[in-house]
């Protein structure tokens, strides 16, 4: 396997387990707001979030460039990217009776969308982490250099 084919499987994975715990956060925090204390979650909801994190982390690959994107062609992908998961968590959605009628199913939507800036906002602190770590470790790797 490649060294390519193994960052983007890292990647996916690490995407899987962002958004498996974004989407159970905002799930519950909005349970919490709406409802209160007194709601009780079913016991399928963890399985239901990891199936959701399973089905749209492989989309993910679908941000990554062979070679450095202009503006326009990642802001482009990021629009597609989001689109697509919109659709598929509506579909599982549908599917898994999470919604009857429309106002249902814009209210989900909208829960994908806060839960897709919250999955940005920890990819960007995961990568600027990692980020931070490979520059530090360029630095020591040439102050032993010389």
């Amino acid at each position: 396997m490649n060294e390519n084919t193994k960052e983007a499987i890292r990647f996916a994975i690490i995407e899987f387990f962002i958004i498996t715990v974004c989407v159970m956060f905002i799930i519950s925090l909005a349970n919490l707001l709406f409802v209160g204390f007194d709601y009780q979650i079913d016991a399928s909801f963890p399985w239901t979030m990891m199936l959701t994190g399973l089905l749209t982390a492989p989309l993910s690959m679908f941000l990554r460039f062979n070679k450095e994107p202009t503006k326009a062609q990642f802001y482009r992908r990021v629009v597609i990217h989001f689109l697509c998961i919109e659709a598929v968590v509506l579909a599982e959605g549908y599917i898994l009776g999470w919604y009857k009628n429309i106002q249902l199913a814009l209210i989900i939507a909208a829960m994908v969308l806060v839960v897709y800036i919250a999955v940005w906002f920890f990819s960007i602190i995961v990568e600027k982490s990692t980020a931070k770590n490979i520059n530090e470790a360029l630095k020591s790797f040439n102050n032993d250099e010389e």
